[in-house]
């Protein structure tokens, strides 16, 4: 497993979709819906989410509902909607009603939609490095790490370790880490690392090479060890980008 390109690819500003949630003291939760549209029906429903968008100013939602577009990897083409930075207990108490909700993504949506999946995320903040101020970026490239059983408290350790050497050496990273908790396979982790524009992609000259920044931060020997344990307690990753879809998104005025 190669973990390089977590740093060489971390120095622009993230998601930034923390900042946006909800106002006073969001809490850690994402709750996320994956879309995916019929074969033929992106039009159809594109213009479904845009009502949306209408009947959500229409109703004075105070929490932002944001959508994503997957344009790379096995989920091309599926749209991800939801609200982040919620506290549990935000979802007892929605801003606007659930069955009226329901009842409007019905008319306007479901029927353009072939399959839909529910997953909740819980941030990271202790390992993560968010920019501050932000907005979304355009484009963010998503990892997943679906981590041994045995190996989680390896996996979190080394994310610590990690975190501190950026902040040891100063690093100009940005980057959010996620636990999927409700909705998928367990002892699975996401890193949303990202990018302004395509350029973006390519690798950061200004930015060491991770083993480098490491080794700066700790000493030769510790940095093998860090990276060896990283390497050994993940079983797999994939990796995928999404396109932030402004024009889908509701987002309320200030």
């Amino acid at each position: 497993m190669k973990f390089g390109k977590f740093v060489s690819t971390c120095g622009v500003v993230l998601l930034g979709a923390v900042s946006l949630a909800a106002q006073g003291q969001p809490g850690n939760l994402a709750a996320l819906e994956f879309q995916t549209p019929k074969n033929g029906a992106v039009k159809e429903y594109e213009a479904g989410r845009k009502q949306k968008v209408d009947w959500h100013k229409q109703q004075k939602d105070s929490q932002s509902l944001m959508v994503w577009e997957t344009i790379s990897g096995d989920q091309t083409g599926t749209y991800i909607v939801g609200r982040l930075g919620q506290h549990w207990a935000d979802l007892d108490k929605p801003s606007v009603p659930d069955a009226a909700d329901l009842e409007t993504y019905r008319k306007l949506i479901a029927a353009n939609v072939q399959t839909l999946v529910t997953r909740y995320y819980q941030y990271m903040p202790k390992v993560s490095n968010p920019a501050s101020g932000a907005g979304p970026a355009k484009f963010s490239e998503i990892i997943t790490y679906h981590v041994r059983p045995d190996r989680e408290t390896e996996f979190r350790s080394s994310l610590a370790r990690i975190t501190e050497a950026i902040q040891k050496t100063k690093a100009p990273l940005n980057y959010y880490w996620y636990e999927l908790v409700n909705g998928g396979p367990g002892d699975t982790f996401v890193l949303s690392i990202p990018h302004a524009n395509w350029a973006d992609f390519e690798d950061n000259p200004n930015v060491k090479p991770f083993r480098e920044m490491l080794k700066d931060a700790f000493n030769a020997v510790e940095a093998d060890v860090i990276i060896k344990q990283l390497d050994a307690s993940v079983q797999s990753s994939e990796s995928e980008i999404i396109q932030f879809r402004d024009d889908l998104s509701y987002i309320p005025a200030k």
